[in-house]
């Protein structure tokens, strides 16, 4: 059995000597035509074997038409097509993960392929493309748009949070002042006066009612608080917490406190402070009324 190199540069075979001896005779092979036995690895002229030169030497048929011989499938032609889908999908960023897995996916199959069995399997250069790009692509994603999908779920569990903590520190206010007002028959600081340990005539309250400089008032209550820290909301970036009650501040305050002479222990459903970011607002009794869920703070 025979192997022949055509005149198109192609390899043929392997071929019998009968069927060289056709080839011959339709003028597809002359001595010059390329040819090794199978299992040698040297190309020869077709003369330097004596079996050949034999066919040549005899009588030759007329040269007839003779159908092309069989080509082997032309590379990357049907055999690139998944390395070819791979590069496709990685192009395609618009749709996120649904592209960026399967161009991964799909050209290393396609890589793999190719480096194996590179006659029946083209593509391994849109093999690789398609995957670096299905890697950049899912990287993109997980870096870029699943922290912005997750974004307002984070941004919604934090408000609930400082809302939480903004009832507490109101909470604890109120606790503050029953505890003053036990000692001050039943009366808040700013419905006592200053000579009985009271802040009445500090006194600033606006048309709604609540005071202008609710920290003058908070001061008094330094013993019953502890801290300062609990005079700003968690939500409210514009005001800083004080170190010490000596120093408290307008700025250092977030609660609106009511300070109208009805607003004591005696009228437990008098409002007796309010927060202006979460809505929540203390009573006189101590409870707090949560304010209506809001996805921001204003």
């Amino acid at each position: 059995m025979y192997k022949i190199i055509g005149d198109d540069g192609k390899e043929y075979g392997p071929v019998s000597l009968e069927e060289l001896r056709q080839w011959i005779a339709q003028g597809r092979v002359n001595g010059q035509s390329r040819v090794r036995p199978e299992g040698v690895a040297d190309w020869q002229p077709a003369s330097s074997f004596p079996e050949i030169r034999a066919l040549l030497a005899g009588p030759a048929a007329a040269p007839a038409a003779a159908p092309p011989l069989p080509s082997p499938v032309p590379p990357g032609e049907v055999r690139s097509g998944l390395a070819i889908t791979s590069f496709v999908f990685g192009l395609v960023l618009c749709l996120g993960p649904f592209t960026g897995l399967p161009a991964i996916i799909c050209g290393h199959i396609a890589h793999a392929r190719a480096r194996r069995s590179p006659q029946q399997y083209g593509g391994a250069g849109f093999a690789i493309a398609g995957f670096i790009l299905g890697y950049v692509n899912t990287f993109f994603i997980t870096l870029c748009i699943l922290p912005a999908l997750l974004l307002p779920a984070l941004s919604s569990a934090k408000h609930r949070a400082q809302s939480i903590n903004c009832v507490n520190n109101l909470k604890q206010i109120g606790l503050a002042y029953k505890i003053w007002a036990l000692d001050n028959n039943d009366q808040y600081p700013f419905t006592v006066s200053t000579n009985a340990g009271g802040t009445r005539e500090w006194v600033r309250p606006s048309t709604d009612g609540t005071d202008r400089n609710p920290a003058l008032h908070f001061q008094i209550l330094s013993n019953e608080l502890s801290t300062p820290k609990i005079l700003v909301c968690p939500g409210d970036a514009s005001k800083i917490a004080a170190l010490d009650f000596r120093n408290l501040s307008a700025a250092n305050v977030t609660y609106q406190l009511r300070t109208l002479p009805s607003v004591n222990s005696t009228n437990p459903q008098q409002v007796l402070a309010i927060c202006p970011i979460h809505h929540h607002v203390l009573l006189a009794d101590g409870s707090v009324q949560q304010g209506p869920r809001t996805r921001s703070s204003p």
